[in-house]
């Protein structure tokens, strides 16, 4: 006779598969990683599993009860998108991510928001420029656009500037984040599928726990676009092309960030 089960044991069995299937996933990225190293794997290889490990880990966290490590997948994410080369310094960053989710695979219980807020802010970094000559700030602002051309441009700028920025490309998924990891500052496109910058920037501040974030509309229209008109009182906004330097640290400079 073939036992029916719960849906406790349901999910149970499957988070026990989703943590050996992790496990071996990182297993495989351990080993890219040290090939790379020791030259025996060309790194752009390397990169490419690591990116869909990645994506997988991202989507199959929050699912099966691991959203941190979610988290860490979407930082490992940022942290590779443009890279073509690995440097020793970039290796050793990598194994960062691999050993912090490894960590978090292997907990009995994932962290609290105190703890998964300070394991995100201590993962690495990669900056494209030379950090000596840049006022590194301890500020990640949440940049939410459909448009990887945007993203890109801004998140470059940000990044330039010395902040942290975190790419998110779905609305719907940034109010997951924003809730899980709550940013210093959130800058969304004001034009959006599913969910407009606006209705985004509205539905941030009704909660609780980033009611008091620091929000901005990135926008192409002018600062007399009746869209604007319906924007909340106390969001900034930043206007792309040529307005984007002088109207960005007018909003930095507004809410205290650099």
């Amino acid at each position: 006779m073939i036992k029916t089960l719960s849906a406790d044991e349901i999910e149970d069995r499957l988070r026990v598969e989703f943590v050996d299937d992790a496990r071996d996933r990182l297993q495989s990225l351990y080993n890219a990683v040290d090939r790379v190293r020791s030259g025996a794997m060309v790194e752009g290889e390397a990169i490419a599993q690591l990116r869909m490990e990645a994506h997988n880990l991202k989507g199959c966290g929050t699912a099966f009860g691991y959203p941190t490590i979610s988290l860490v997948a979407h930082r490992l994410e940022d942290y590779l998108s443009g890279l073509n080369r690995l440097s020793e310094k970039q290796l050793d960053d990598l194994h960062t991510f691999l050993d912090r989710t490894a960590e978090l695979v292997d907990r009995a219980e994932q962290p609290a928001i105190a703890e998964t807020n300070q394991i995100i802010r201590n993962l690495p970094v990669r900056y494209v420029f030379d950090v000596k000559d840049v006022e590194v700030h301890n500020v990640e602002i949440m940049l939410v656009t459909p448009s990887k051309v945007v993203a890109k441009m801004v998140a470059g700028e940000l990044a330039a500037c010395g902040f942290r920025p975190v790419t998110v490309h779905d609305p719907i998924e940034s109010i997951g984040l924003a809730v899980r990891m709550p940013p210093d500052m959130v800058i969304a496109s004001l034009v959006m599928d599913g969910l407009s910058g606006l209705d985004l920037i509205r539905g941030l501040r009704a909660m609780s726990v980033t009611r008091q974030v620091p929000m901005a509309l990135l926008t192409s229209v002018g600062l007399d676009a009746p869209a604007l008109k319906e924007i909340p009182q106390g969001v900034g906004i930043i206007r792309t092309g040529a307005h984007f330097g002088d109207d960005f640290a007018a909003v930095i400079t507004r809410f205290n960030l650099g």
